[in-house]
């Protein structure tokens, strides 16, 4: 069940990975400006936000095996249309169906992940992450390596390989489910009304750095490509390189993460991560050259991906008694953020160049940092349910 779990995120790693190495060439086929695309993507993100809380209900109700194929069968579908529209107008919708759908699947195979942790009592989700991130590392690549033949071709090649997935899944048995377990008492009359202790200074400041690293990623997963295509190199392999790379420092730092948090504070490693982000993204703003500047953006990868999945686990320990209630409060500040990033972005380059636009990170590098100082002279309301420096990384998507 592992591997079949590893393979879900795979096959969304890779498509994620293909699409966003994609978006160079599309801005350039349509004639894109960066306030239009960062709107494009900003209709999709808000379609993905309600199809991944409708998915949870529908998992909940007819498992994940469905929503999966119908998540797959539907981006499937749009990216055939992608590849054959030459309208904005049309793309807009297209992108939509795309981005509602990688919600959906997003939220069923977390949900398969979660199921296999309780029956097996393995912690499986840092793992399964990584293997999301180098499999959009690896799409990015492909795409790169036949977009000689045609960028448009890319997008029906993985069409067919969404195509073959949804084959594959309909011939597999039931999928592990994910249940809820109920205290005894802790039914719906015994849960306390008064909810703002999830509205604490310390749950918003939690809330805040996983919204920023949210947007940080969010920005350099839809832009960086572009950015390197336009700004650093015209080579198109250079760009989808470069997102490659992104992607492969976001799995490779998610590991390196748990290790250092065996010695290091979660809070201080949060602080220092954001601080270092910044100064590695000046570098990849003002690199002389293509191979600096992707080996900027690789470092940015690797401090950015930890600061989320910390942020999960500070937040569970600060409510131990509430921790889906928090978790889903620090979850939706995180999502909201990706609403955000692409017309900030969009807005920024308009004005002043993709490549003042994309300080923004510098930004969020640094008010990252000051967050986490700032929650780390809170009160502690709760004791920590575990040992504070070897928390657990789960739970964070990208």
């Amino acid at each position: 069940m592992i591997r079949l779990c590893a393979a879900l995120f795979c096959v969304f790693g890779f498509t994620l990975g293909s699409w966003q190495a994609s978006l160079p060439d599309l801005v350039r086929d349509l004639d894109m400006s960066p306030l239009e695309l960062g709107l494009c993507l900003t209709v999709g993100f808000a379609g993905a936000l309600p199809a991944m809380f409708l998915g949870g209900r529908l998992i909940a109700r007819f498992g994940a095996k469905g929503l999966l194929m119908a998540g797959a069968a539907g981006m499937s579908l749009a990216l055939v249309g992608v590849g054959c529209t030459g309208s904005y107008v049309v793309l807009v919708p297209l992108v939509l169906v795309l981005l509602g759908c990688q919600g959906s699947f997003d939220v069923a195979i977390n949900a398969v992940a979660i199921a296999i942790e309780q029956q097996s009592g393995k912690q499986i989700l840092a793992f399964m992450h990584g293997a999301f991130s180098l499999s959009a590392a690896a799409g990015a690549l492909c795409f790169g390596a036949y977009r000689p033949l045609g960028y448009r071709v890319g997008y029906f090649g993985v069409a067919v390989v969404l195509a073959l997935f949804v084959w594959w899944m309909a011939h597999r048995h039931a999928l592990p489910e994910a249940r809820s377990s109920t205290a005894p008492g802790a039914g719906a009359e015994s849960v306390p009304r008064d909810r703002r202790v999830l509205l604490g200074a310390d749950v918003l400041l939690v809330a805040g750095i996983v919204g920023v690293s949210f947007l940080g990623s969010g920005i350099l997963e839809n832009w960086s490509a572009i950015y390197v295509r336009d700004t650093v190199s015209d080579l198109a392999i250079i760009s989808s390189f470069g997102l490659a790379s992104f992607h492969g420092a976001m799995g490779l730092g998610r590991v390196l993460t748990s290790a250092v948090l065996r010695y290091v504070d979660r809070l201080v490693t949060i602080a220092a991560c954001g601080l270092l982000m910044a100064a590695a993204m000046v570098w990849s703003l003002f690199a002389p050259g293509p191979v600096q500047a992707v080996g900027a953006l690789f470092i940015v990868g690797i401090l950015l991906s930890g600061i989320a999945p910390i942020g999960f686990s500070v937040a569970g320990d600060l409510r131990p008694d509430r921790v889906g209630e928090v978790s889903s409060t620090v979850a939706i500040a995180g999502y909201a953020s990706f609403l955000v990033g692409p017309v900030l972005v969009g807005v920024l380059a308009d004005l002043l160049g993709l490549r003042a636009a994309l300080g923004s990170v510098v930004v969020v590098g640094v008010v990252i940092s000051l967050l986490a100082l700032l929650l780390k002279g809170q009160p502690r309301r709760a004791p920590s349910a575990h040992d504070p420096v070897a928390g657990r990384l789960e739970g964070a998507e990208r």
